[in-house]
């Protein structure tokens, strides 16, 4: 009985821990975004499926982006992408310029690799989508957190 209330104890704390350990904001270059209850965040730079649409980030620091560390990692990023088409565009995201790229993966997702800054942090933005971001009527207000067309 001893070794059951032991065990029964250890799960319990495991769970609570785990409960605590549920992200509920994302943290976007110093800009709070509550993630919806729908949605898992991996982590605060991180949603990896928000009804068919995820995103990362990967902060830059100065000496990075004098050294085209964002390019390096663009065209790395492509050699691993199994698309069809790619196209060059600009964006804004939380009102700032994007330059970057739309894939069209053979799967029928979607990608949109870009560079920019937010609050003056450089940033590498990766975001998938399941249907095309043709403009941003069919973005849901949580998607345009990150990207308008």
């Amino acid at each position: 009985m001893k070794h059951f209330l032991s065990s029964l104890t250890i799960l319990i704390i495991n769970l609570n821990v785990f409960a605590q350990e549920k992200i509920n904001k994302l943290d976007y270059a110093k800009i709070e975004i509550i993630v919806p209850e729908n949605c898992i965040a991996k982590s605060e730079y991180e949603i990896l499926d928000c009804n068919g649409f995820s995103a990362q980030w990967l902060f830059l620091n100065e000496e990075m982006v004098k050294q085209k560390i964002n390019e390096q990692f663009q065209t790395q990023i492509e050699q691993q992408f199994n698309f069809k088409k790619k196209k060059n565009i600009e964006f804004t995201s939380q009102s700032q310029i994007f330059k970057g790229t739309k894939y069209e993966m053979k799967d029928g997702t979607y990608r949109i690799i870009g560079f920019g800054r937010i609050n003056e942090i450089p940033l590498i933005l990766n975001l998938g989508f399941n249907k095309e971001p043709k403009n941003n009527e069919i973005l849901t207000e949580f998607e345009k957190n990150f990207v308008n067309l």
